[in-house]
């Protein structure tokens, strides 16, 4: 299988909160993160939005990330601000 991660990647298995807006937040898996990306696991995929912010103790601080594929129960995502239009 080709390799397409920028960074490596570094197994965590930690408890994460996806942050919808200032009121809503949805309990995930950070299941492994590099310094560009983290991929979740959490039960449903469809209610996270293309950009969140994402907080977990495995983390320094909070990032915004961007959704770069998305599975049934399983997102991997980018870090960083998203593209002002």
């Amino acid at each position: 299988m080709l390799e397409r991660r920028i960074d490596e990647r570094r197994r965590k298995d930690e408890a994460g909160l996806i942050a919808i807006d200032e009121h809503t937040t949805i309990p995930c898996i950070v299941y492994d993160i590099s310094t560009s990306g983290v991929r979740l696991t959490l039960p449903e995929t469809a209610l996270v939005p293309d950009t969140f912010i994402l907080h977990s103790a495995c983390m320094e601080g909070m990032e915004v990330c961007r959704v770069v594929w998305r599975g049934e129960e399983t997102i991997g995502a980018t870090f960083g601000t998203p593209a002002l239009t």
